[in-house]
């Protein structure tokens, strides 16, 4: 699965985007460059220097036009061509009639010279936008010098404007680096996204196994109801034999256990067995059981912990198979560094949690009774035909593993 843009299509994508921001800065450029020599021209009524205003929009509407048209180099000599011009008519009505400007460092010289520099954006590989990036750089000088000498100007090197050419070399340089790094970040992303395709896979096959438990289970029940009391026939007792076969060599036992902690010690997965067998119990006898967390969150408990929580577990459930109605229920396992919780939910009938039955003692002694001696606490949440959640909470130790 490939998150965003395809690594084969990125370097062309990101190299089509980069042309087209250096032509828009170019456009920028020259519609700043002209608007301020038009308020200068007004403000001062120099007619040179509203006309040159004027003139210097007629490259910006070529670089528009190259901007939704194919780039070539040869529109691009044309719009170097014209700017180039143009930058020397500018350069050259405003050194001449006004006089604040004494020399060549005025703005709207740099934002021209500026989208002579972003003209690179006509080419598509590095060395190519380099070479016209350095050709506008150059023709921009050559074209303020060459005004100044004709209004008798002073020409000075735009600092401003060399600054402008090393941020476009520098960013047309880092294109590549960028480039393999994102080719290097796809594969890894593809890989986080086939792992979680694989857990879900493995949920998936979990809950088939259990539904096909609960519907095997159920039919021998059935066969077993309809024949006379006695011994089994032996075709019946074959065929029982032969589904259980079946079962006990299914992926349930390895499903459950990638399902919970494949990372952890083989001790502490025998610590953790009695949990992960009243689950496993639970599924064998016909609940379909969504497990959320791992069994990692309890591997904290000391023995006597895990014991009681084990035996709650396998109660809380064998309640919901027994009096909830529904043959589905949630697990959820959470811990933080001071405890856990192991929480139970059904969306079965549901009892009213002031006057528990008597049918219910298991949640009084089997449950409540087992987690409080274990030094935690149980929380029941329940109304009737609304269903009951069952958390039982219990604090950890730092366990020295030495």
């Amino acid at each position: 699965m490939q998150i965003g843009i395809p690594a084969k299509l990125a370097p062309v994508l990101f190299a089509q985007a980069l042309s087209r921001l250096f032509l828009v800065y170019s456009a920028y450029s020259v519609i700043f460059a002209e608007v301020l020599l038009l308020l200068a021209g007004w403000h001062e009524g120099n007619a040179a220097v509203l006309w040159a205003g004027f003139l210097v929009g007629f490259p910006g509407f070529v670089l528009w036009w190259l901007m939704f048209s194919p780039l070539s180099p040869f529109s691009a000599s044309l719009y170097l061509v014209f700017l180039g011009i143009c930058l020397v008519i500018v350069s050259w009505a405003a050194l001449a009639t006004m006089p604040d400007v004494v020399s060549t460092k005025f703005l709207p010289f740099t934002l021209l010279g500026f989208a002579l520099i972003t003209t690179c954006g006509v080419a598509a590989r590095v060395r190519d936008r380099l070479f016209w990036a350095t050709l506008g750089y150059v023709i921009a000088n050559v074209a303020i010098f060459v005004g100044a000498q004709l209004a008798g100007g002073v020409f000075e090197f735009d600092n401003r404007l060399l600054v402008g050419y090393v941020i476009v070399v520098l960013a047309v340089s880092f294109t590549p680096g960028l480039l393999r790094a994102q080719s290097k970040i796809q594969p890894s992303l593809d890989n986080s996204m086939d792992f979680i395709s694989q857990d879900a896979q493995v949920v998936a096959s979990a809950k088939d196994i259990a539904a096909h438990l609960h519907d095997t289970l159920l039919a021998n029940l059935a066969l077993i109801a309809q024949t006379k009391p006695g011994m089994l026939q032996q075709d019946v007792r074959e065929s029982i034999e032969a589904q259980l076969a079946r079962l006990e060599n299914s992926e349930l036992t390895t499903t459950r256990q990638t399902a919970t902690s494949p990372e952890l010690s083989s001790d502490t997965r025998e610590r953790l067995s009695p949990v992960s067998t009243a689950l496993a119990e639970a599924e064998r006898n016909g609940l379909v059981i969504n497990l959320s967390g791992d069994l990692a969150s309890l591997e904290n408990l000391t023995n006597d912990q895990i014991t009681a929580t084990a035996a709650a577990l396998s109660q809380c459930l064998a309640n919901v198979l027994a009096h909830s109605g529904q043959k589905n229920a949630e697990v959820v396992l959470l811990g933080i560094p001071s405890n856990v919780s192991i929480t139970v939910i059904d969306g079965g009938v549901g009892f009213d949690v002031e006057a528990i039955p008597t049918d219910r003692l298991g949640l009084k002694l089997s449950v409540r009774e087992r987690i409080e001696q274990a030094g935690g606490t149980v929380r029941i949440w329940s109304n009737p035909n609304h269903g009951a959640a069952i958390m039982m909470q219990l604090p950890t130790e730092v366990r020295d593993e030495r």
